[in-house]
């Protein structure tokens, strides 16, 4: 009886510790009529599951923490009371970024190789 309850203690602890870890919310972009790209962040309540990004047709953006049952063209319509857009919603931590900033940063990630290779071949 002695040897279970050195391990209960900590089990116990432990389970505590995971529920009541504060950290769990998503974190998403959160800017509203954003021109340029957004780079303040915040977390999600745990009633928003989503993030999203929509592009209005204006060049406005709007990054903000989202519903993730909500994210259709109607309901986004509705809400932002605009009639153009595109939209992406994800469910990653800071995944509503501008998709072009995606695609450049892995572009850079494939050319490093390849400049490396062409600089051992030229020297």
């Amino acid at each position: 009886m002695g040897s279970r309850g050195g391990f209960v203690l900590p089990g116990l602890l432990l389970i505590l510790t995971v529920l009541c870890h504060s950290d769990y919310g998503l974190k998403c972009y959160n800017c509203i009529n954003q021109v340029s790209q957004c780079n303040s962040s915040s977390e999600c309540p745990p009633d928003l599951n989503a993030c999203i990004l929509v592009q209005l047709e204006s060049e406005l953006h709007h990054y903000r923490c989202w519903t993730f049952n909500n994210c259709n063209y109607d309901y986004i319509a509705k809400t932002l009371q605009e009639k153009k857009f595109k939209y992406k919603c994800c469910q990653e931590d800071l995944c509503n970024r501008n998709a072009g900033t995606t695609v450049s940063g892995k572009t850079v990630l494939l050319v490093i190789p390849l400049l490396a290779a062409a600089w051992n071949l030229c020297f």
